[in-house]
């Protein structure tokens, strides 16, 4: 016995205008607020969304006065004003193309509609668990903290950049997270476990929206879209759920809800279009990490890469004593990932952000502060031995010497705590 969608004659007013309504609304806001999970989507995405932004920003500032011009629009992450304003253009869109809908197409097939519309959201949060499942087990979307991130301290973080280290620090943790997600992914492709990917893909889904809410991490509107998409999603299936987990009632599979044409070999071609993409999803997606991941990995370190204390400061002939009360004297210099970029700590204790371009050849280095691209130093530097790095050039016009040793990052406690099923006396 199968529990089915629908019938023809089940299809009441209200339900029509609900299903229309998320079909207009699904659809647009997945092609207009697009997270780039299918590889090389961005060819596509950007032929129409710069069109798209400036006639959103225009609505919103010219006619809407909502905004003002100088407010930030669109920086590419969701939670900007433009997030929120295409949010309510689609709303808008699609609550009145839902009632034309209704009113002049009177043959529509609601069954068709509605499978349609989940294979289509199937295919897409299948694509979004693959990538992100990927993207953590290659461990690219939370990198290995870096070298600048253990100097930090916890107060001066962001909450976002608290949750990034937290989440970076454990390569474990992230294989986990990556491996559940790529499992839901690949459950929602074939049909026997489709219920069960949805399950474990809303149990993490909702795990991340609530990561981004607690944390402040700027993709809340699209972590809440994805919760939405996938209790859809399960909306064939909450009787049966409901049944199983609450009620202790037996239940039976559901039919088919894949989209079906009439003619079989079409059925079949559509079939093999989805193994095909499928495949083309799990191997770029993958291709693609693993690039990504190669500035990370210790082999494809930048040269200078780590922590150095400064023990010496000559500038203009005169040693600069180490008081917290210079605002030019270096403390500390960090060279972290990429490798064109390097942080100055001053005595302070504010950091200041520098392009840094070191030549292994000439053993010389560019460097110069992101807010001030005019004035560009260089220095030749030597490493001596006993991992003294000796800095000589010209800054600010003035010569200067700086003699640095590098610092073992071994012995951060996040660095070299390990594993232990046992906890020893004094360990915590």
């Amino acid at each position: 016995m199968q529990q089915d969608g629908p019938s023809l004659s089940e299809w009441s007013l209200t339900k029509k205008l609900v299903l229309c309504f998320f079909f207009i609304f699904f659809v647009l806001y997945i092609f207009l607020n697009p997270n780039l999970v299918v590889p090389y989507s961005y060819y596509l995405h950007k032929f129409y969304i710069q069109s798209y932004v400036n006639l959103a920003a225009w609505l919103a500032r010219d006619v809407l006065h909502v905004v003002r011009p100088t407010v930030l629009f669109y920086n590419g992450t969701t939670d900007t004003v433009f997030g929120y304003i295409n949010l309510f253009f689609i709303a808008i869109v699609a609550s009145v193309g839902a009632v034309i809908w209704v009113i002049i197409a009177k043959k529509t097939d609601y069954n068709k509609v509605y499978n349609l519309l989940l294979t289509f959201l199937r295919y897409y949060m299948m694509a979004t668990w693959l990538a992100y499942g990927s993207l953590k087990i290659i461990q690219v979307q939370f990198p290995p903290i870096s070298p600048l991130t253990l100097l930090k301290s916890y107060g001066s973080s962001t909450p976002g950049e608290l949750a990034w280290a937290y989440m970076g620090y454990s390569a474990g943790y992230n294989f986990f997270i990556g491996l559940m997600e790529y499992a839901a992914g690949l459950l929602l492709f074939f049909r026997p476990t489709r219920t069960l990917g949805n399950v474990i893909g809303l149990v993490i889904i909702t795990n991340v929206a609530a990561f981004d809410y607690t944390y402040g991490v700027n993709l809340k509107l699209l972590s809440t879209m994805l919760v939405l998409i996938t209790l859809f999603l399960l909306s064939k299936d909450i009787k049966r759920l409901a049944g199983f987990f609450l009620l202790n009632k037996a239940v039976y599979p559901v039919g088919d809800d894949s989209f079906r044409f009439k003619k079989n070999w079409k059925n079949k071609l559509l079939t093999a279009s989805g193994y095909l993409f499928m495949v083309y999803l799990i191997f770029f997606d993958i291709k693609g990490d693993i690039a990504r991941s190669k500035p990370y990995s210790v082999s494809q370190r930048p040269p200078l890469y780590g922590i150095y204390i400064v023990t010496s400061f000559i500038r203009n002939n005169d040693t600069i004593q180490p008081l917290i009360t210079d605002t030019n004297r270096w403390n500390k210099l960090i060279v972290s990932v990429p490798g064109d970029e390097a942080s100055v700590m001053l005595m302070s204790g504010n950091f200041k952000e520098f392009k840094f371009r070191p030549n292994t050849i000439t053993r010389k280095i560019e460097m110069w502060a992101k807010a001030d691209t005019a004035n560009k130093y260089t220095f030749t530097y030597n490493l001596i031995k006993d991992s003294v790095l000796l800095l000589q050039g010209q800054w600010q016009r003035k010569p200067l010497e700086i003699k640095l040793k590098e610092y073992d990052m071994r012995k951060f406690p996040l660095i070299n705590s390990r594993f232990r099923w046992v906890i020893g006396h004094g360990q915590e």
